[in-house]
């Protein structure tokens, strides 16, 4: 087929995707109103300049002052339609000051004044003609004449309580002006981003329809959460068709299949992870120009992403009028991974000058044992132990112990220089275990790799999962070169700062490597015998009989990204760093993770070389596991997940794999490797859209696991499995 009648019908599909878009989005919307704010509840989206929410304790109601000039921001009325909005103003001034005198605007227009007549509670209606604009909002202003009163410093204008808005009825209902542009580029974005990445146009439309039936769902269901930010479902579509549009530009594409589905070279799998990070503060600064708070890229970052483009564009251009477009491949390599390094430099910065709250914890717990008391305050453990407190080995506390007499703050630098050592040392031992120049392509891709937001975190909360990376990624060469026993002392090790190392017990026992069992076994015996030693066994046995029991369980609290993490958040608020109550769940979420952890163990079945890629990419597995199978774990312990992305550009760089497969690599490593719990959150829950956005970084494991699963599974199956599938379907 040309591409001239490929182009046509992709254009055709698109224009039908978009107005099936627009046809859906007008039936969910004609369906969403009337419209119910409730001033001083969720309304962080709808309240703009109104004083904090306060309570009505008499009449059990939530509302808010205007301040003199307060907005309330409602989503965009049905087009050519006429509406009446009801306003509830409690009038809460006391009674000898004067009534409030209240006017009505819209974009600088009086719509109405009113003066309460008496100081009850009000419902005021008001017919608001068909209106028009390129906003998502319709925006009313009220004005009011303000008091101060003696106890309350505020500026007081008028209560707001509730605004509802209904649409005068009618045989037709169109959609605002906003959502229908809105729904129709998202229909057709729709079908352009699968199309883009190598879907099949028949899949891409599906996808399309599949997206546009899952909005058209929200806004219909839940109007008030979806309608103000249908927009940003356009944004996050075209910003993704930018992302991989720029990959197909700079990267050699070659076609295959009935549907010219291109294929994508392994060694510039870095590019398309590169690319996808870049993407994320686009989103970003999307969502800030959108009037989401405190979530715009550092301008330093800007600074970095607009560095980084000039120097694609200059170079790029010099490379393919001397090399062609091999040349470009190369040269973006290098740009992407110089600006990795710059930015990754920016990132331990920025870490050095942060609190370290966790560091604090450990330092304070061993100077108090010091101090005859003990590292554990078992009240604190019992209340709350997702909390501020000292609940690690007696062994990791230890360490601390030779120090508590210095100043808490040298001691700080000390750990945080050690660790950004250790995050050098162990991309050099990465770069050694797998015999690869120190200047090479390889290597600057590893400095892509090496862009890890949750490194700097752990930096800068004073953690120990550098440590951890540097431990593990030494267990991974012991075992490459069959030093087992090797491996066993390393993972014990970690096991003694963090107990989930000892999953990968479990992948010992898999692969056979029963060295390595007696290893970590005698490595414990050991080091916990000079912890008992140094420290004493009444630690030991608060640590075992009254912390170690007591700080299972899981929690919603948004940075815990775990499936169990996941499913508390559907029940409980992503705010709540407390232990998750609801049994059912938990349960659930024990299930799943257990499941997921036999799974990882029947594909390490699979027998590999040791030296193999593909051996890594079965250790690999229990890594991810660590973060995403246990009950809690916050987003900075993902550090340990650079060791899968690392083996799996080896693992793929001589192979060629589907474009649609590079962007599931490039998305997954975007969303863990790009920003923490507040790169996209400002704390403020505007609903389900939020329940779900701050789990993006479980999204982004789930994909990693996905990846790590198929390519397990391209390895011959385990001797048993064929015999065991022939006596399962021996007839009789």
């Amino acid at each position: 087929m040309s591409n001239n009648t490929t182009g046509i019908r992709d254009v055709a599909y698109a224009l039908i995707a978009a107005l099936c878009g627009l046809l859906l989005t007008s039936i969910a919307f004609a369906q969403a109103w009337p419209l119910s704010v409730d001033i001083g509840g969720r309304d962080a989206r709808f309240a703009i300049g109104f004083h904090d929410p306060e309570i009505d304790v008499y009449n059990a109601a939530r509302f808010r002052w205007s301040d003199g000039e307060s907005t309330i921001a409602l989503p965009q009325l049905p087009v050519l339609t006429p509406s009446i909005m009801m306003l509830r103003l409690p009038n809460g001034r006391p009674a000898d000051a004067p009534p409030p005198h209240v006017t009505l605007m819209n974009d600088s227009h009086k719509l109405t004044s009113f003066t309460f007549p008496d100081y009850r509670p009000r419902i005021y209606r008001l017919l608001l003609p068909p209106m028009a604009h390129l906003d998502w909002a319709l925006r009313i202003t009220v004005v009011s004449d303000t008091i101060t009163p003696p106890t309350d410093a505020r500026p007081l204008g008028v209560m707001v309580d509730t605004v509802i808005v209904t649409p005068v009825h009618t045989r037709v209902s169109l959609p605002s002006l906003w959502v229908a542009i809105s729904a129709f580029i998202a229909g057709a974005l729709g079908f352009a981003l699968p199309r883009v990445i190598g879907f099949a146009p028949r899949s891409a439309f599906i996808a399309s329809l599949t997206l546009t039936l899952l909005i058209a769902a929200g806004i219909a269901f839940r109007p008030l959460e979806t309608l103000p930010f249908i927009q940003r479902f356009v944004a996050i579509l075209l910003i993704g068709w930018v992302g991989v549009t720029l990959l197909r530009f700079i990267v050699l594409l070659e076609a295959a299949g009935d549907y010219r589905t291109p294929t994508f070279p392994g060694a510039s799998l870095p590019l398309a992870m590169a690319i996808g990070w870049w993407m994320s503060p686009l989103l970003q600064a999307y969502m800030s120009i959108d009037g989401a708070l405190s979530v715009a890229p550092p301008p330093p970052v800007v600074w970095i992403g607009a560095g980084t483009l000039a120097a694609l564009l200059i170079a790029g251009v010099a490379a393919y009028l001397q090399k062609g477009k091999s040349g470009v491949v190369r040269v973006a390599l290098l740009v992407l991974a110089l600006s990795a390094v710059v930015h990754l430099g920016y990132s331990i910065g920025f870490a050095y000058t942060r609190q370290a709250p966790d560091f604090w914890i450990l330092f304070r717990g061993a100077r108090e044992w010091m101090r005859g008391g003990s590292m554990y305050d078992i009240e604190a453990v019992l209340t709350n132990h997702f909390g501020h407190v000292f609940k690690v080995p007696p062994f990791y506390g230890m360490l601390f112990v030779p120090f508590v007499g210095m100043d808490g703050m040298t001691v700080l630098l000390g750990h945080r220089i050690m660790n950004t050592v250790l995050i050098a040392t162990t991309a050099l031992i990465w770069l050694r275990m797998w015999r690869l120049p120190f200047v090479s392509l390889s290597a600057a891709s590893l400095l892509i790799v090496f862009n890890f937001r949750p490194l700097a975190d752990t930096l800068a909360y004073g953690q120990i999962d550098l440590v951890l990376l540097f431990l593990l990624t030494l267990a991974l060469w012991a075992l490459r070169g069959g030093r087992d026993a090797t491996a066993g002392v390393l993972v014990a090790l970690g096991t003694l700062f963090k107990i989930y190392p000892i999953l990968l017990l479990a992948f010992f026992v898999v692969k056979g490597h029963w060295r390595a069992l007696i290893g970590f076994v005698v490595t414990m015996a050991l080091c916990n015998g000079v912890a008992i030693a140094i420290i004493g066994w009444n630690e030991h046995v608060i640590y075992i009989t009254q912390v170690l029991p007591n700080i299972g369980g899981t929690t919603s609290w948004v940075e815990n990204q775990t499936i169990s993490g996941f499913l508390a958040r559907l029940t409980d608020s992503p705010r709540s760093a407390t232990i998750y109550q609801n049994d059912m769940v938990r349960l659930l979420g024990t299930l799943i993770s257990g499941a997921v952890s036999l799974v990882a163990c029947v594909l390490a079945l699979r027998p590999v070389s040791r030296e193999s890629t593909g051996y890594a990419l079965q250790y690999s597995l229990f890594l991810l596991l660590m973060v995403l199978a246990s009950p809690a774990a916050w987003m900075h312990y993902e550090t340990l997940l650079v060791i899968p992305f690392g083996a799996l550009l080896l693992h793929l760089r001589e192979r060629t794999v589907s474009l649609t497969y590079a962007s599931a690599l490039a998305l997954s490593f975007a969303l863990i490797a790009y920003g923490n719990q507040w790169s996209f959150y400002d704390g403020t829950i505007h609903g389900m859209l939020t329940i779900a956005g701050v789990s993006y970084k479980f999204y982004g494991m789930l994909l990693l696991g996905g990846i790590l699963a198929v390519e397990a599974l391209r390895e011959p199956a385990p001797a048993f499995l064929p015999r065991l599938t022939r006596m399962i379907t021996r007839p009789g």
